[in-house]
């Protein structure tokens, strides 16, 4: 998974982006497309974590979106959301990491 994917915006996002329920819209949409997560054993982080990162770049690129932050800060934002994910769980690698193939395929 190439951050270039992670940082593309989805159509539906950006229809959410100036509602006033996108936090539950998002918790629920990447809660949905990470179902799949309850079966997967050996995951070096639980998946409240994940979900919750894929929740802070969403919410991201919303803010880009609406002109609160421009593109290179969303880039840095999401940057270092990544690195600060994988100091706590070092056997992270979002290159290869299932839960962020599912939600950003």
């Amino acid at each position: 998974m190439s951050l270039i994917k992670i940082l593309d915006i989805k159509m539906n996002t950006l229809k959410r982006g100036t509602s006033g329920d996108l936090a539950d819209f998002l918790n629920r949409e990447i809660e949905e497309k990470l179902s799949f997560l309850d079966a997967v054993e050996g995951l070096p982080y639980a998946k409240s974590d994940i979900v919750q990162l894929i929740g802070t770049i969403e919410i991201c690129k919303v803010k880009c979106l609406t002109g609160e932050i421009n593109a290179k800060r969303l880039y840095r934002d999401a940057d270092y959301a990544l690195s600060l994910f994988k100091i706590k769980h070092p056997g992270f690698d979002y290159l290869t990491d299932p839960a962020l193939n599912a939600y950003y395929s």
